[in-house]
C-alpha cells in the first residue's frame, strides 16, 4: 500500500508505508486540469502483462474443454457401460433360457426313461407270472424232456441277461418275479442310457420268445407221447376216451399277445397226457417180481405132478421164499385168500376186462376191496397149494380168458418212455 505527497513542481512522489520510493512515474500534464492524473507503464511490463492474460484465457480455454470433454468422455463411458450391462443382462437372460430348455428337455428325458423303466419292469413281472404258470401246468405230470436241447440253454441264456434288469431296478430274475414284489423307480440310482435300455428290452423280447418256444415243444412233446401211449394201448384192446382227439395241429406260438390261450392249449395236452397214463398204468405191464427170471413159460408143458401134457395158463418166477411181490398195474383187490391149487392167491381187476393173478403167495399183504398202484406191495413169494417149490405163477386175463402173460411183461419197454 502506498500514498501520494503533493510535491512543489506540482509532481507526486509514491512512497510505501516505509518511505522507500516506487519506480513507477505518475506525471500530470499541463493540458490536463488539475484533478487529472496520467500513468505510464513501459511497453516491455505491458507486454509481460498482455502474455500473462494470454495464458490465462488460454488456460481458461483449456480448463473449459478439458472439462467439456472429460463430460463427454464421462457420458460416452457411461453409454458404453449401460450398453455393456444391457449385453450382459441379454446374455444371462438367453443362458438361462437356454439353461431352462436343457432342463425341461432332460426332464422329459428323465420321464420317458422312466415311463420306459417303468413299462420293462411291468414286462418283466408279466414274464414271471407266465413262468409260473408253466411250472404249475408240468406239475401235475412232471417236467417233460424238450425235444429241442438248443432251447434250454435259451433260456438259460435269457435268465442270465435278465439279472442285468434285476441289477438295474433292484429286482430279480424274471423267471421268478412275481407282481406281489413290486419295485419302485426310486431305486434306480443312475441314469440308464437308451442303449442299455435298449438292450434289456431285447432280452425280455428274447426271454419271451424263449417261453413261448418252450411252451410249443412241451405242448408238441405231450401230444407225441398221448398219441404213442394211445397207439400202444389200442393194439392192446384199450380203448382211450376221445382218443381222436389226441394231437391235432400243431399251434404255432408266435406272440405274447394271446399267452393264456397258449397256457390254456397247454394244460389240455397235459390232461390228456394224465389220462392215457392213467389209462396205461392201469394195463399190466412188468415183471411182479423184479430181478427175478422166468422158469416156466406160458402154453404146453408137461406137468410137474403126473408127467403128462397139459396147458400152463401163465408165467413162473423163479424166486426165493418171501421175495417181494408187486401189482404190475393199479386196480382193485377183487380176491385175497386161499383158491384151491393157487394156494394164497391174490386177483386185481385193472378194467377193462382185464384182471392178474399172483398165486402161491406165502403172504397176503393187502385186502378185498382194497385199491392199490403199479409198483405197491401186495404179498410175498411161497409155495403154496399145488406147487413144487417157492416161485409166482402170474396170469392175466381179459374178460375170464387167459392171454400169455409175456407180451405184457416187455411191454414195459414200450410204456416205460411215455410214463
Amino acid at each position: 500500500m502506498s500514498r501520494s505527497f503533493p510535491f512543489p513542481n506540482g509532481n507526486i512522489a509514491p512512497q510505501n508505508l516505509a518511505g522507500t520510493p516506487s519506480r513507477v512515474k505518475i506525471s500530470r500534464s499541463n493540458n490536463m486540469p488539475s484533478d487529472t492524473v496520467s500513468l505510464s507503464i513501459p511497453r516491455s511490463r505491458m507486454i509481460v502483462f498482455g502474455g500473462l492474460a494470454i495464458v490465462f484465457l488460454v488456460g481458461v480455454l483449456i480448463s473449459g474443454s478439458y472439462l467439456m470433454l472429460r463430460d463427454d468422455m464421462m457420458g460416452a463411458t457411461l453409454a458404453n457401460h449401460a450398453r455393456m450391462q444391457q449385453a450382459y443382462e441379454d446374455r444371462i437372460t438367453t443362458l438361462r433360457a437356454q439353461v431352462d430348455l436343457v432342463t425341461s428337455r432332460q426332464m422329459l428325458d428323465q420321464q420317458a426313461v422312466e415311463e420306459r423303466v417303468s413299462e420293462l419292469l411291468a414286462r418283466q413281472s408279466e414274464i414271471g407270472e407266465r413262468q409260473v404258470r408253466v411250472r404249475k401246468a408240468l406239475k401235475r405230470t412232471g417236467k417233460l424232456k424238450l425235444i429241442d436241447p438248443t432251447t434250454t440253454s435259451s433260456v438259460r441264456k435269457d435268465k442270465r441277461a435278465g439279472l442285468k434288469l434285476g441289477s438295474l431296478v433292484g429286482s430279480s430274475s424274471p423267471f421268478v418275479t412275481t407282481s406281489s414284489n413290486p419295485v419302485a423307480l426310486a431305486s434306480v440310482d443312475f441314469q440308464p442310457d437308451s442303449k442299455v435300455l435298449d438292450s434289456l428290452e431285447a432280452t425280455l423280447v428274447e426271454t419271451e420268445t424263449a417261453q413261448l418256444a418252450e411252451l410249443t415243444l412241451l405242448r408238441a412233446n405231450a401230444q407225441d407221447k398221448a398219441r404213442k401211449l394211445a397207439r400202444i394201448l389200442t393194439k392192446q384192446g384199450i380203448r382211450i376216451p376221445n382218443a381222436s382227439a389226441i394231437g391235432g395241429p400243431l399251434i404255432e406260438l408266435k406272440s405274447a399277445a394271446h399267452f393264456s390261450d397258449h397256457v390254456d392249449a397247454l394244460d389240455a395236452s397235459l390232461k390228456t397226457l394224465d389220462k392215457v397214463r392213467r389209462a396205461a398204468k392201469s394195463l399190466p405191464h412188468g415183471n411182479p417180481v423184479p430181478g427175478s427170471r422166468i422158469s416156466s413159460k406160458y402154453g404146453r408143458r408137461h406137468d410137474p405132478f403126473t408127467g403128462k401134457s397139459a396147458m400152463h395158463a401163465g408165467l413162473d418166477f423163479k424166486a426165493r421164499t418171501g421175495s417181494t411181490i408187486i401189482a404190475t398195474a393199479s386196480g382193485k383187490i377183487v380176491k385175497a385168500g386161499r383158491n384151491g391149487g393157487y394156494g394164497k392167491m391174490i386177483e386185481i381187476n385193472h378194467g377193462g376186462g382185464i384182471t392178474t393173478r399172483y398165486a402161491h403167495l406165502s403172504r397176503i399183504k393187502v385186502r378185498v376191496g382194497q385199491h392199490v398202484s403199479r409198483g405197491q406191495l401186495i404179498g410175498k413169494v411161497g409155495s403154496t397149494g399145488r406147487s413144487t417149490g417157492p416161485h409166482l405163477h402170474y396170469e392175466v386175463r381179459r374178460k375170464g380168458r387167459v392171454l400169455d402173460p409175456i407180451h405184457y411183461v416187455r411191454l414195459e419197454k414200450h410204456l416205460k418212455p411215455y410214463l
